[in-house]
């Protein structure tokens, strides 16, 4: 049985899709395996998935570039999120961090927010790339606090973390995965994070809402997903299995390593939850005027 991660090897998403298929193939005596099919910010290897025969064999690792691709490409696309996938668990999910250099001289969200609000395109953010979710997640922001930064896209997040720590850009807000060894380190340092409650890594960090922006909300997620025609069945099986994998000692372990929470969701409340998250970044992008590269 196959998993497709429609990015890169090495990266978070394939990190975690590889902690779930060895706890499937062992609790199931069935193997999975990962196939990475980057490409497209996501599109090609959901692509391959969306028509890929339906019968439970080749699933998708999905993450928050699935719900956006509606918007950032429209008709280019060759497959309809909505109608031709069909989500089987949310797997894990994770707050982002807004981060600044160790040396910057905001302290706290507010003082960065008064300061994008008094001095429109001054304030430079760094990205991943035009579309990423870095740059989405900070457009989401502008959007709320009615702000204009400058967007610095970079060939991924690595680099996009170097210009932080060397002080080419102002800010980048990245996933605790990418970010946590950089904060241990003390070389970039956290205003902070999306999530609903503080990081247990991160204890002294406040969350958006206590550190007074309540409104914004935004977390790097994952999930299981199949073509849409895949028997009913089939797709209720996997459910059972992957929520049982998630709730496996080791698992959880692993990606409490990685700063990730484990999900296991019902199939109904992933696909709601998509059902929701189209639309709201089809908003973002048109009024941010974001166009994919």
């Amino acid at each position: 049985m196959k998993i497709v991660v429609p990015f890169s090897p090495g990266g978070p998403n394939d990190v975690m899709a590889r902690v779930l298929a060895a706890r499937l193939s062992a609790n199931l005596g069935q193997q999975f395996i990962v196939e990475n099919k980057a490409g497209a910010g996501g599109t090609i290897g959901t692509d391959a998935v969306a028509k890929a025969p339906a019968d439970g064999y080749t699933l998708l690792f999905p993450s928050a570039p699935f719900v956006t691709a509606p918007a950032l490409y429209g008709k280019k696309l060759g497959y309809d999120t909505l109608q031709d996938l069909t989500g089987i668990t949310k797997v894990a999910e994770s707050p982002m961090v807004l981060m600044v250099a160790a040396s910057s001289p905001y302290r706290t969200l507010k003082e960065l927010l008064a300061a994008a609000s008094t001095q429109p395109g001054k304030l430079l953010f760094a990205s991943g790339g035009v579309a990423s979710t870095p740059h989405l997640a900070t457009s989401l922001l502008e959007s709320i606090t009615q702000t204009d930064m400058l967007h610095i896209p970079y060939k991924g997040g690595g680099p996009a973390m170097m210009a932080l720590i060397g002080g080419e850009v102002t800010l980048f807000l990245d996933s605790i995965i990418s970010g946590g060894q950089h904060l241990q380190a003390g070389k970039v340092r956290a205003l902070a994070v999306t999530g609903a409650q503080r990081l247990p890594r991160l204890p002294q960090v406040p969350t958006f809402a206590e550190a007074g922006l309540p409104g914004y909300q935004m977390t790097h997620w994952v999930g299981l997903a199949a073509p849409a025609k895949t028997p009913q069945a089939i797709l209720d099986k996997l459910n059972r299995e992957a929520v049982k994998a998630l709730a496996a000692d080791d698992v959880k372990a692993r990606l409490a390593e990685l700063g990730v929470t484990p999900v296991g969701s019902t199939r109904e409340a992933f696909n709601q939850f998509i059902a929701q998250e189209v639309p709201r970044w089809t908003d973002v992008v048109r009024t941010r005027r974001i166009e994919a590269e």
